[in-house]
């Protein structure tokens, strides 16, 4: 007997964000509506696309795909075998950052029995990341040449100082950088989330470099508006004091160093395959800290062992979980591996 998957997309927007509701099976057949016209989509962020034009794919796990087209013209259902599937829909295919590409969609892993109908609900979401970036006079006059160069591994995209478009890049690391004729200065570095937006501003200053973050949430997406202060002839953070320290991202690059990080407490009772970021907590011996204050992936943390008395009393999230997500200013000594992570250990001072 063959088998029937009942592939379904209910796009429902509800108080002008991109949920969806999931179908009831149907014994026969499957309607497919919005639950409010389409026109509503349109947030005050980003604007949802038509989404009979996103892609919907069907694949097997031995690698078979059973559809691979638009969603407006999917099948009312299509036959398969018992086994498990991934599914997914796209609004637009993102190989490479380009400017104001929003990326929209879901994927699924579904296991499929003997006979069984299954109905698929995606939800929709942002699922790239953006960077918007402005440039305070300061800036522009000590920085007048050239332009922001971001890097990532799927691709460079050049912002001019003109540019007033959001570019769109891969969620992970990126490299924030001012390209001139001769030579390439790296600024600074961020890990980006899905759906997060950054709106940076530049600004430059005679001798120090600093960060600062407000995070605001938007109905479509994570907004984070930031300020980054670039020295005047320090192009970047060497460690060398609280006001100079490194991020978690620059740290991991000087095992063997005892120098100054900073970073966002964002979790803590870890283990060697993972990490807790909410309380409460038990454990007052470590904590976790990443560049970005809502960071919920282990790979992006960066661990910290708390042995002195005095700074594990004041940074401890078993006695202080008000600490969770403050930004905090660490010295200490940069190790490989600690609960499998880079990390910092024999932490001297701190500042909040």
């Amino acid at each position: 007997m063959k088998r029937f998957v009942w592939m379904g997309i209910l796009f429902s927007i509800i108080m002008a964000s991109c949920n969806m509701d999931a179908f009831s099976e149907g014994e026969a057949s499957l309607t497919f509506s919005f639950a409010v016209p389409l026109k509503t989509t349109v947030t005050k962020a980003l604007s949802m696309p038509d989404t009979n034009s996103f892609v919907l794919l069907v694949r097997s796990n031995t690698g078979e795909t059973l559809y691979n087209g638009l969603y407006g013209a999917r099948p009312a259902e299509i036959t398969v075998a018992a086994g498990t599937y991934e599914v997914s829909v796209r609004s637009v295919e993102f190989e490479k950052p380009a400017f104001e590409t929003p990326q929209f969609g879901d994927s699924k892993v579904i296991v499929v029995s003997n006979g069984e109908k299954v109905s698929v609900a995606f939800l929709c979401k942002l699922l790239n990341s953006g960077m918007r970036f402005s440039f305070t006079e300061r800036f522009l006059q000590k920085h007048n040449s050239g332009h922001i160069l971001l890097e990532q591994e799927a691709g460079n995209l050049e912002y001019l100082f003109t540019e007033q478009r959001t570019a769109y890049l891969k969620a992970g690391n990126v490299g924030i950088c001012h390209k001139m004729t001769t030579a390439s200065v790296p600024l600074f570095n961020r890990t980006l989330g899905p759906g997060e937006i950054y709106n940076i501003t530049l600004d430059a200053s005679a001798a120090e470099s600093a960060s600062e973050f407000s995070i605001k949430v938007d109905t479509t997406a994570l907004y984070i508006n930031e300020k980054v202060i670039i020295g005047e002839e320090f192009s970047g953070a060497d460690g060398s004091s609280a006001e100079k320290a490194v991020s978690v991202s620059q740290a991991k690059n000087r095992v063997g160093d005892t120098l100054w990080v900073w970073g966002y407490i964002v979790g803590g009772d870890m283990t060697s395959s993972s990490v807790t970021f909410v309380g409460p907590f038990t454990k007052d011996s470590h904590m976790a800290i990443a560049e970005n204050p809502s960071e919920k992936s282990r790979e992006a943390c960066f661990s910290v062992e708390l042995s002195k008395t005095a700074v594990k009393s004041a940074l401890n999230l078993v006695s202080n979980p008000t600490n969770l997500g403050r930004k905090v200013f660490l010295k200490g000594a940069v190790v490989e591996s600690y609960f499998g992570l880079n990390g910092l250990k024999k932490v001297s001072e701190y500042s909040m």
